[in-house]
């Protein structure tokens, strides 16, 4: 009598699918987690420049009347361009990067509205404190 060997076949077939499908949802773990951290990162270094923002206005309303200082915001900052919002009605600069808002606090109450989105070059911001209004300029 000869062994049954199809039915070795299709055992050794389905282990093999098991252990191919089992290294490919491994990977995919991997290079899904390696995404999630390259996008914190973006996030990250966006609020890293929103606090120096908020902290150059904050100089410029400590410093007085007729104090002027330049803000440079960094070019190829992120992917797709993050856009920085001076907002008058809460009192903070807003953040938006890949969906997500990044509220960060200023100190002074009397601010000119005024936005501005990074691009691949870098961008200057003029802030000028006129009689305790912080005003800005591109």
């Amino acid at each position: 009598m000869y062994p049954d060997k199809k039915g070795q076949i299709s055992a050794e077939f389905l282990l093999i699918s098991f252990v191919v499908l089992f290294i490919m949802a491994g990977m995919l773990a991997l290079v899904s987690d390696g995404m999630s951290q390259t996008q914190s990162a973006d996030i990250s270094k966006a609020r890293v420049v929103g606090e120096k923002y908020a902290s150059a206005i904050n100089a410029v309303h400590v410093a007085g009347n007729g104090y002027t200082a330049n803000f440079t915001i960094p070019g190829d900052l992120t992917v797709p361009p993050t856009t920085f919002t001076v907002n008058d009605a809460t009192d903070s600069i807003d953040v938006k990067v890949k969906g997500k808002t990044i509220n960060i606090p200023v100190i002074p109450t009397d601010l000119t509205t005024f936005s501005v989105t990074s691009s691949s070059t870098d961008k200057v911001v003029t802030i000028t404190n006129k009689n305790g209004k912080i005003s800005f300029k591109s």
